[in-house]
């Protein structure tokens, strides 16, 4: 790791994205952020979508903006992004319909459809991955049900992070973090399953080639590049599933730990170096999810500070001036005891009134309503709390790892109410990891690949190295 390198993370999240620029001096980087946008699906009839389009075009000025701090130097260019969405492609590589969004009504109906037809036992065994209706097995199965003929008309699909990947480089391939979070992928043979295809109608011959993080794709398109002002830029295939990348910049080991990363979701488990694939009720709820250098992130999908940012919306439309750091700073002192109700991801999975949900939620618990912003935020921190201890020490026990310590990396590192409250309930030592994981851990990926030497250790060891510049 001897050579300097600028390299640019583009990091999508469902609520906004960013480009982070590294300088890398060859043992230590400084990142810095240098574009932010706002993102969000939008209605489109009785759909939710991604504006697509609008988020090419912040890519592109990210990357002028990158151009033009780097004297147009940039080595290598990554993409992350949530799992699961995906968007249709034609031969010539132009998108067919809508690419939608993992919270549209139309997946819960089509997952009934495929269980009823497949059985959650045999997608769990042959995947390994935790039943969601967003997966894409679901939402591809509504696609083709509602819209066959777009279907039809495809040559490929792509999921999001591949699909700007594509279009930076001109490569159609599908990025092997990202890939697992499908729940198409054979978790033994770490390929698109030929069974589940089968069955669902879905022809192999549209499935992209999978790759490993850190894979360099190859140039930058011509046209991208004089556009935003670079020359002998690679793109190079981070962990592309933000999780992926958010744990690939945890600089601490993975012996005894358990993580957490904290945001708008939890992701709640272990890095293993093999799958767990338990048939038993609680087995079935964790996911195999694809990890750098060929591991596995063994994990649960917990509602997380999804709650918070849903009821700030209804506060704040109601004329309450509220942020979450301000109500998590004055929820520091709150004790473990007090009312809490169940965090199920699958109750709290949509949008809107969440206030209101979360009072049903209290008085099925057994507690009275609760109204005040404060009181509320103190009940949603002490309900995740109670929800990570309860997924922890069925990881634990699943896993036979001996967890001692959870590390949190990830925005929720600055909420240090939920931070605290973890390590009490959950009885376990908490480390705060990097807030910016996702990025650290995308251009770590980046690096390792660019220097031939993609390895678990590896990355970790870059990652390590990796600090945002002072502001």
């Amino acid at each position: 790791m001897s050579k300097s390198r600028n390299v640019v993370a583009v990091d999508f999240g469902a609520e906004s994205g960013r480009l982070v620029l590294c300088r890398w001096d060859g043992s230590a980087g400084t990142l810095e952020e240098i574009h932010r946008f706002p993102n969000g699906p939008k209605s489109v009839g009785p759909h939710l979508v991604w504006e697509i389009e609008r988020l090419w075009d912040e890519v592109l000025k990210g990357l002028g903006k990158a151009a033009a701090k780097t004297g147009g130097r940039v080595d290598s260019i990554g993409v992350d992004s949530w799992g699961v969405d995906y968007t249709l492609l034609d031969a010539a590589g132009e998108r067919i319909g809508h690419p939608y969004a993992y919270r549209d009504a139309r997946n819960v109906p089509a997952m009934e459809r495929v269980v009823a037809k497949l059985t959650a036992r045999r997608l769990y065994e042959i995947t390994g991955i935790q039943q969601m209706p967003f997966n894409t097995i679901y939402q591809l199965a509504a696609h083709v049900e509602e819209f066959p003929e777009e279907w039809d008309k495809a040559a490929l699909w792509l999921t999001l992070p591949d699909y700007f990947q594509f279009r930076l480089s001109g490569v159609q391939v599908a990025e092997y973090t990202e890939a697992s979070t499908t729940q198409l992928l054979d978790v033994h043979r770490r390929s698109w399953s030929q069974e589940l295809t089968s069955a669902l109608g879905l022809d192999l011959k549209k499935f992209p080639t999978i790759v490993q993080g850190g894979t360099i794709l190859g140039k930058l398109c011509p046209e991208v590049a004089a556009k935003v002002g670079l020359e002998g830029t690679v793109v190079t295939a981070p962990a592309c599933h933000d999780t992926g990348s958010a744990v690939a910049g945890i600089p601490f080991s993975h012996e005894g730990s358990a993580f957490i990363s904290s945001g708008t979701w939890s992701l709640v488990g272990t890095v293993m170096l093999h799958p767990v694939v338990d048939l038993s009720d609680e087995g079935r709820c964790f996911t195999n999810e694809g990890g750098v250098a060929g591991s596995v992130r063994y994990l649960q999908n917990v509602i997380g500070l999804w709650l918070l940012q849903q009821c700030l919306r209804d506060w704040n439309d109601a004329g309450l001036k509220l942020t979450a750091a301000d109500l998590a700073k004055q929820c520091l002192d709150v004790p473990i005891d007090g009312p809490w109700f169940k965090a199920d991801a699958h109750t709290y999975l949509a949008p809107g009134d969440m206030v209101a949900r979360i009072n049903a939620g209290l008085r099925a618990a057994g507690f009275a309503e609760e109204t005040r912003p404060v009181e509320l935020a103190a009940i949603i921190f002490r309900s995740l709390a109670r929800r990570y201890a309860e997924t922890v020490n069925v990881l634990a026990k699943l896993s036979g790892k001996d967890i001692r310590r959870i590390c949190i990396v990830g925005g929720g590192v600055k909420n240090e109410a939920l931070n605290r409250l973890t390590g009490l309930v959950t009885g376990r030592e908490v480390v705060r990891g990097p807030s910016e994981s996702t990025a650290a851990g995308n251009i770590a990926t980046q690096i390792a690949g660019l220097e031939n030497a993609v390895s678990l250790d590896q990355i970790q060891a870059i990652s390590a190295q990796l600090k945002f510049a002072a502001t």
